[in-house]
């Protein structure tokens, strides 16, 4: 389904942030390491429902960023907003400050979360990003080969630490999978816009930490999409192919506008 969403700063700031349940999404990285964002070049995004981290996502340039579809599944689209340039899980929203809402989004038409179609959206942020603490990735023009490692970030609670504890940027080194041992592997047959990756020494994605980057260098070449269980890597974990859908994400851009 394409989704253009004009959202009002107005309306966001004088809702209540009590009013609406936040959507059931918790992200994390199970296994992962605690990364500074500086170190991964700044170009993670928190994505947040109300005051509820629940994605994550990768910034493209100074307005835009890059995430998962589904994170919009759940929840009124204009209590969605980001906050960048932080390691740890930011905790500063009050009901009358100002947030950096996404004014726009544009989920790929094609979108099917069960089918792992598309499964990818661009939003436009309300204020610039931009401080000495962001960066913007590149969109994927690289060839990933089986047993090639790469980086997927996330921010949220890693998977050996207790509840109530801070989230926080944590990063894994994967290899990418082969396709045909991926389908193998998890029982169906994939379409051709999928990377797979992972599947070994218990390291995953976990519920909820979709939208992060898969990271080759400066170039975001996956968005985090689906994991078969936290911590259980006898499966791979399923990514959004960045090279694939590349047009559609640097049209987005500029329809979307800077």
């Amino acid at each position: 389904m394409f989704a253009l969403v004009w959202l009002s700063l107005l309306i966001l700031a004088r809702a209540s942030e009590d009013e609406d349940p936040s959507p059931k999404i918790q992200p994390r990285i199970f296994n992962g390491k605690e990364t500074g964002s500086g170190t991964l070049g700044g170009f993670g995004v928190q994505l947040f429902y109300l005051k509820k981290l629940i994605c994550s996502g990768t910034i493209l340039s100074t307005r835009h960023i890059l995430t998962a579809a589904h994170c919009f599944d759940v929840g009124n689209p204009q209590w969605f907003h980001v906050v960048a340039g932080y390691t740890n899980q930011y905790e500063g929203h009050t009901k009358t400050s100002i947030k950096n809402v996404l004014i726009k989004i544009k989920i790929h038409p094609e979108y099917q979360k069960v089918k792992f179609i598309a499964d990818l959206a661009v939003g436009k942020t309300l204020l610039p990003l931009k401080s000495n603490r962001i960066g913007y990735a590149k969109v994927c023009n690289s060839q990933l080969y089986p047993k090639e490692f790469v980086t997927v970030a996330g921010f949220g609670i890693d998977g050996r630490s207790g509840l109530g504890v801070r989230n926080r940027l944590h990063t894994m080194r994967v290899p990418i999978v082969d396709r045909m041992a991926c389908e193998r592997s998890i029982g169906r047959t994939l379409p051709p816009n999928v990377i797979c990756a992972g599947g070994y020494d218990h390291r995953t994605l976990c519920d909820g930490d979709s939208g992060g980057p898969l990271l080759l260098m400066e170039e975001v070449c996956g968005i985090s999409s689906w994991t078969y269980q936290c911590g259980e890597s006898d499966k791979p974990d399923v990514y959004m192919s960045v090279k694939f859908y590349a047009q559609f994400i640097k049209e987005t851009m500029q329809q979307l506008g800077y």
